[in-house]
């Protein structure tokens, strides 16, 4: 009964996906669902992007091995979003539909295919540690096996994002975002009341130190500043005012939620010990009774799938942007469906092969804030740089980033993750000043 009900979930996806995809009637309404979202949409579509397997197994299963450090994940995504809230009269009045063609207006045509196929191929591990949490959800509780799972996951999600597009996402998001939270305050009023006080090793430890912050603030925080999968959901706010609220609201929520995570995995560390099994259920097969368990599974089943579908969508529309270079016609829309269905294949086959959330995420994160986030803010803050410049700031910054990941849990490869940002400031500043040389020089 169990497994049946997880088939009717993801059939019902389809459905939602094949309903969505009849109402799109312009490339805009498949990028970007028309540029109609309110505030209340943009935040649950944020959320729902946010709290994905990364951020609620992850922060969990970090506050199981090292107390209350599993808050920091939620709490470097607050920061980082309340970070761009200076940026987002530029973001909203940017008619583009992602953050290629952001960079592409900055620093011309090869920067915005470089950072488009950069981020699609970087993206399969953001999708993949999506499948992966989704995966171990149903192998923990429908019994099924993990590669099977894996497949049958990857597939929906594939199906449905290619389908719909960007507005069988946002109508959804909502939706799954009160699911989730509906589930995890569930979880947390239970076991606040069975132990109302938990004991866990502080913010910064011997086992998370302020390196260890100094280096997620850069390589996670960055990523909301600076965001594709966060920039496509303020492109479809209706103005300037109801993207600035969307962030705020969902800093605000996001604060409390680092600390109930955290809650969650330090209370598991006390009396449960798992092999393979991700904490959160192994908690609640523990504390709960098991229709309970099932109905939890799916609610955490799509807030998961609800960040995948997202981050799939991003990897395959700036795939589709690297191949071909306008987006404004149903050329476009059907490359970027055959884009989607290509990277959803290749995130399953990470998933099979790498089943750890965090490392899949965070490879992929690191890599992408190395080579980007330091020129997309130059640019947005009104400076330029010479061209040139600019493409071998992302490329060295990218090439330092991803040699500090394969070294990874090394104070070489932190050194060299951290190193990516002066870097790429560096020789954006030289491009600048190239530029002033060669506008002195044509006006004498």
């Amino acid at each position: 009964m169990h497994v049946l009900l997880f088939y009717v979930y993801l059939v019902a996806a389809l459905v939602i996906g094949c309903l969505c995809a009849r109402k799109i009637h312009s490339p805009e309404d498949f990028y970007v669902a028309g540029r109609h979202a309110g505030v209340l949409s943009v935040t649950g579509s944020l959320l729902a992007t946010i709290l994905g397997s990364s951020a609620i197994l992850g922060s969990i299963d970090v506050a199981y091995a090292k107390g209350w450090a599993g808050a920091w994940f939620m709490l470097c995504a607050a920061i980082g979003l309340l970070a761009l809230l200076p940026f987002v009269g530029q973001l909203s009045a940017f008619r583009g539909y992602n953050l290629p063609t952001l960079l592409g207006g900055f620093y011309g045509p090869v920067a915005q295919k470089l950072s488009a196929g950069v981020i699609a191929m970087a993206w399969l591990g953001v999708v993949g540690a999506q499948i992966i949490g989704a995966a171990k959800i149903t192998t923990s509780v429908f019994g099924l096996s993990y590669g099977w799972a894996t497949v049958a996951i990857g597939l929906t999600v594939t199906a449905y994002t290619a389908a719909g597009g960007q507005l069988s996402i946002l109508r959804t998001d909502l939706v799954q975002t009160l699911l989730i939270f509906a589930g995890l305050l569930l979880i947390f009023v239970v076991l606040l009341f069975r132990s109302p006080s938990v004991e866990g090793q502080p913010l910064l430890s011997s086992s998370f130190t302020w390196v260890d912050l100094v280096v997620m603030l850069f390589a996670y925080s960055s990523t909301y500043l600076v965001g594709p999968d966060i920039y496509s959901r303020l492109f479809c706010a209706r103005d300037t005012a109801t993207a600035r609220k969307a962030i705020a609201a969902t800093a605000a929520v996001l604060i409390p939620t680092a600390f109930l995570l955290a809650f969650i995995g330090i209370y598991g560390s006390r009396g449960y010990v798992h092999g393979g099994e991700s904490t959160l259920f192994a908690i609640v097969k523990g504390e709960f009774p098991p229709a309970v368990t099932v109905l939890l599974a799916v609610t955490l089943l799509s807030a998961i799938l609800s960040s995948a579908d997202t981050t799939l969508f991003t990897a395959g529309s700036l795939l589709s942007q690297f191949l071909r270079d306008r987006m404004d016609s149903a050329e476009s829309v059907r490359l970027t469906r055959f884009c989607t269905v290509l990277l959803g294949v290749l995130s399953m086959v990470t998933a099979l092969y790498c089943q750890s959330i965090l490392t899949a995420l965070l490879f992929a994160l690191g890599i992408y804030a190395g080579a980007f986030v330091v020129p997309a803010l130059w640019g947005m803050c009104g400076q330029r740089s010479d061209r040139r410049y600019a493409i071998a700031a992302m490329v060295a910054g990218g090439a330092l980033a991803l040699s500090g990941k394969a070294l990874s849990q090394s104070m070489l490869g932190n050194a060299l993750m951290l190193l990516a940002f002066p870097v790429n400031l560096a020789l954006l500043a030289m491009g600048s000043h190239q530029l002033r040389r060669q506008s002195a020089s044509s006006s004498k």
